[in-house]
C-alpha cells in the first residue's frame, strides 16, 4: 500500500527531475507498492549514478534533510542524501554498492538499462522492474519481501 502523500511526493520528484538529463529510477518499497506488491511504503528510494545524485541534490535543495555526499555503512556504499518532500522521507543513492549479510558487494547502477515506466495520471515515473527488484532482495537476503515480489510476478504472468 502506498499513501497519497507518497504518490504526491513521487509526482513532485518526477516533475522536478524530468527537465534535466538525469538517469534515475524509483526502487524499494514505493516502487513495489506502485507495481502492486503487497508491502507498506514508508519512504521513497531513488537510484541514480554519482552525477545524478549530485545534480538531484541541487534540484531538490529546498527539501534537503542530509546533503548528498559519499557514505559507507555496513549495508551500502553510495553517494547518499536524504530529503523530505510532502512529509515523506526520500533517499537518493548514486553509484550504489550493496553489501549483503555474507559481505558480498554488488552494484545496482547497472539496472538502468532495464528500467521501465509506471504511469500515474499523466506522469511517467522511471522504475526498476519487479524482476530486478526480486534479484536485489534475494541478494540482500530479504527472502520474505522477495517472495512477495515473486507472487506478484506470477500473478502478472498468469493474467497476461
Amino acid at each position: 500500500m502506498i499513501s497519497k502523500e507518497n504518490i504526491e511526493a513521487i509526482k513532485i520528484i518526477t516533475e522536478k527531475l524530468s527537465h534535466d538529463n538525469i538517469n534515475w529510477a524509483l526502487i524499494g518499497s514505493s516502487n513495489l507498492a506502485l507495481q502492486g506488491v503487497d508491502v507498506e511504503a514508508h519512504d521513497i528510494d531513488i537510484l541514480t549514478d554519482k552525477e545524478g545524485a549530485l545534480l538531484i541534490g541541487k534540484i531538490l535543495k529546498e527539501f534537503t534533510k542530509e546533503e548528498i555526499k559519499y557514505k559507507e555503512s555496513e549495508k551500502f556504499k553510495s553517494y547518499y542524501g536524504k530529503f523530505i518532500i510532502n512529509g515523506v522521507d526520500v533517499e537518493i543513492m548514486g553509484d550504489l554498492l550493496n553489501v549483503n549479510p555474507r559481505g558480498d558487494i554488488w552494484s545496482e547502477t547497472t539496472n538502468f538499462s532495464k528500467k521501465i515506466y509506471f504511469q500515474i495520471d499523466d506522469i511517467k515515473i522511471p522504475v526498476i522492474s519487479l524482476d530486478q527488484e526480486y534479484e536485489a532482495y534475494l541478494k540482500l537476503g530479504r527472502k520474505e519481501k522477495a517472495q512477495k515480489i515473486a507472487e506478484r510476478i506470477a500473478l502478472q504472468t498468469s493474467s497476461s
